[in-house]
């Protein structure tokens, strides 16, 4: 489910960035006279005119005061776009400040727990959406090369250290994940990815494979092979297919891997 609040709040960012920009624009030009500019066309030519709001004055703004002329409409200009994008701003907040989608889970949440049962909810809770899916998606389905033999922290099993640090990390961060799920490609062949992932707060599935072995030639050509294969099968790099990568000079990086599950599972 794509979340209002979501793109509300990139827009927030958007303005923010647009604001301050208009803010260092204007600072350039703050200290021009308080005139205004008054344009008019007269049997076909431009004509310019500088009017003092102090005293109501009006003057033909000659050649020698064009560079003046273009300063003031400038500023004005920016004044007006300073303006419009803080009235902007300023309606995305009031909208944001009354919008909680999660207070429509939250009348379910709020009921006596008996009349719960009666009840099929309109917005499933996360709790029973993680179920489903963790029922809808069993793990360790390749048995190509057998079990595991590495723990994780909740009790699982891996194949290597960095898949081990992987699941301990989505585990401390609370992301419901499965080890070597069953994945039919579309168009494609089945595949057994590392790791399937899920952002519970937009529920989608992701999928995370581990490079583990880069520094070897054949590793990596069939592993490129296999990420070009992911791609023409509906999984796009830094859409819904995260990766990670390491050589026997360069291991794992932890701290690009809690990165990378703030940016895509969080």
């Amino acid at each position: 489910m794509v979340s209002c609040r979501d793109l509300l709040e990139k827009q927030l960012n958007e303005l923010d960035k647009l604001i301050s920009k208009s803010n260092k624009n204007i600072s350039k030009l703050e200290n021009l006279p308080d005139y205004s500019v008054i344009v008019s066309i007269s049997n076909g030519c431009k004509q310019y005119y500088l009017y003092d709001r102090t005293t109501g004055k009006k003057e033909y703004a000659n050649s020698k005061k064009m560079k003046l002329v273009k300063k003031i409409a400038q500023r004005d200009y920016e004044l007006i776009v300073n303006k419009k994008l803080n009235v902007l701003r300023g309606r995305i907040n009031r909208f944001l400040s009354g919008y909680h989608l999660d207070d429509i889970g939250k009348i379910y949440d709020d009921m006596h727990p008996v009349r719960r049962e009666l009840l099929v909810p309109f917005i499933e809770p996360d709790e029973a959406y993680i179920q489903r899916w963790l029922e809808e998606n069993p793990d360790h389905q390749n048995d190509f090369y057998g079990n595991g033999k590495i723990a994780t922290a909740n009790g699982g099993y891996v194949r290597s250290k960095s898949e081990r640090i992987i699941a301990d990390l989505l585990d401390k961060y609370h992301v419901p994940y499965r080890y070597e799920p069953r994945l039919e490609l579309v168009g494609r062949h089945i595949v057994y990815p590392d790791f399937m992932v899920l952002n519970v707060r937009k529920r989608k599935t992701l999928y995370w494979e581990h490079l583990g072995l880069l520094s070897e030639y054949s590793y990596a050509q069939k592993n490129f092979t296999k990420i070009n294969d992911y791609e023409e099968g509906g999984l796009l790099l830094g859409k819904n297919l995260i990766i990670t990568m390491e050589t026997e000079e360069a291991p794992i990086n932890t701290k690009l891997v809690e990165e990378k599950i703030k940016l895509y599972c969080l």
